[in-house]
């Protein structure tokens, strides 16, 4: 009975280290390595006013030591410039809004990230004196 339990755990040991090792071997291929990293997304400011603005920047490289092209959206408010930093212009409106980059290389290869900064109420004690 000892032996047919050992075949058994033996058995099912080599199926597992099969599958693991399988796993890792797929998601190796998978696994794009020319990519661009995007290392830091920052805003100088990430609460504003309405109509205020902040500067925010993206850290990002390529792998392949290719030049990176930044692309720019938001969900409301503007952006000024291009490159990797911008001036966010925010809206007239009150809450969260999402700043996102797409870093690419111009081979295919991307990157995204997003960024949220608030616009808040002005505090009206501290305007118009």
């Amino acid at each position: 009975m000892k032996t047919r339990s050992a075949v058994h755990y033996f058995a099912l040991f080599s199926m597992l280290a099969f599958l693991t090792v399988g796993g890792a071997c797929a998601s190796a291929e998978t696994t794009n390595l020319n990519t661009p990293l995007i290392s830091s997304l920052v805003a100088e400011h990430t609460h504003v006013y309405p109509l205020g603005n902040t500067k925010i920047t993206c850290s990002a490289v390529s792998p392949q030591d290719l030049p990176l092209n930044y692309h720019w959206v938001c969900t409301d408010g503007a952006i000024a410039g291009s490159g990797p930093s911008i001036i966010y212009e925010a809206p007239r409106t009150y809450g969260d809004f999402h700043i996102m980059v797409t870093v690419d290389d111009g081979q295919g290869n991307k990157a995204s990230q997003t960024l949220k900064v608030t616009v808040i109420v002005r505090d009206p004690s501290k305007c118009c004196r």
